[in-house]
């Protein structure tokens, strides 16, 4: 669907710009077709379609290891443990994928390349059927009727030299921040709906505006910076979320506008975007049109977020609250900020250096990010 297009629709139905494809290290994904009594397993290689199918019994299972794959995205029907296969699972192995297939009964597979290009093939394990040609295709068609997979920036707020905000007794934001981040990032890497992008891993310093852009280079459909608050009071405590305000609307869309038209500067990847005119005129009116739609989905998300975070921690307001957050400001990513309690009141940091609360934290912003896309569901 052609974006600006797109994005006028938005206005009116509140859905999302489309999905891409991860750039460097991608995303590989599979198909697996089944019945009771056969099954074909499909993945596209880029390059090398170096494998090694084998074998194992007690329990009985196939074992695929593509050395040359790093990453990989199963389609939403493996969920469904009927069939020959009753499940899947993955694994890193010897720098590449093991995938494992856990069978009913054991069976000898057939394994097949199919050449698409000169650098692209197919891998075909078939496990009891007579035509892994007729497999493949089969598998093909349902694979483009699975709905695209949402790409989620998630941003661990300060880092490095920048320690955010300090509690009484020396605890630091920027460790919580990473802390909920990765188990964000854990349970969104197990929900096939879903592929979450970290930006930043370690305990490394990022400046605001390139975050921005490293989810703007992700393609990513949402984002998230993850932060904890304080205040000059103690007393302050729970949990908040934030989305752009109209103040930092205008000035995004300033920036915006000046940083497009100069290419030679570190924003000259803003000249690629699919609201960027060399008309002024034409741009001004596709960012505008961009920032509305985009925040009509911040507010979803936040409200829906609200709601989760409620469930396993006190609110210091149960309203979204608007800020002109430097973090906030791409005018055509859906964007909040969660704030999951204050550094500065005791009970709050105790709470948030808990990994157990972390991962509760972790838990209701994947239903959050779950629900917000079961109602606004990215076009395919």
């Amino acid at each position: 669907m052609d974006r600006r297009r797109f994005i006028t629709t938005l206005l009116a139905t509140c859905l999302l710009p489309s999905t891409r494809a991860l750039a460097g290290n991608p995303l590989i994904p599979f198909t697996l077709s089944k019945d009771e009594e056969s099954a074909s397993f499909v993945i596209e290689l880029e390059g090398s379609n170096e494998h090694n199918v084998f074998t194992l019994d007690h329990p009985p299972r196939v074992v695929i290891d593509l050395p040359q794959v790093t990453r990989v995205a199963p389609s939403s029907a493996l969920h469904q443990h009927a069939g020959i296969v009753e499940d899947v699972r993955t694994g890193q192995r010897a720098g590449g994928i093991r995938i494992v297939l856990d069978l009913k009964t054991l069976k000898q597979p057939k394994t097949h390349i199919r050449q698409l290009g000169a650098n692209r093939s197919q891998l075909i394990v078939s496990i009891n059927d007579p035509d892994p040609l007729m497999a493949a295709v089969t598998a093909e068609a349902q694979s483009r009727n699975q709905p695209r997979k949402a790409i989620i920036e998630i941003d661990a707020g300060h880092g490095g030299k920048d320690p955010g905000c300090v509690s009484a007794d020396d605890h630091y934001e920027k460790y919580v921040t990473m802390g909920v981040a990765d188990y964000l990032k854990g349970r969104l890497d197990t929900d096939p709906r879903f592929e979450p992008s970290l930006t930043r891993d370690s305990d490394i310093f990022i400046p605001l505006h390139q975050r921005v852009l490293m989810a703007r280079n992700h393609h990513a459909d949402l984002f998230i910076s993850i932060h904890a608050d304080a205040a000059p009071t103690t007393k302050a405590a729970g949990a908040s979320v934030y989305i752009l305000s109209e103040h930092g609307a205008s000035s995004a869309t300033a920036r915006w506008l000046a940083e497009s038209q100069n290419s030679s500067d570190r924003y000259a990847s803003t000249r690629d975007s699919e609201i960027y005119s060399d008309d002024p005129d034409v741009q001004s009116v596709l960012i505008d049109l961009s920032m509305r739609g985009t925040d009509v989905a911040s507010q979803k998300l936040a409200r829906t977020t609200l709601n989760h975070l409620g469930s396993v921690t006190a609110l210091h307001n149960d309203r979204v609250n608007k800020a002109a957050f430097a973090v906030l400001k791409s005018p055509d990513i859906p964007s909040m900020l969660v704030e999951t309690g204050f550094m500065s009141n005791r009970q709050d940091c105790r709470r948030l250096l808990r990994s157990a609360h972390q991962q509760e934290l972790a838990e209701a912003l994947h239903q959050s990010v779950a629900d917000f896309f079961e109602a606004n569901p990215i076009p395919g």
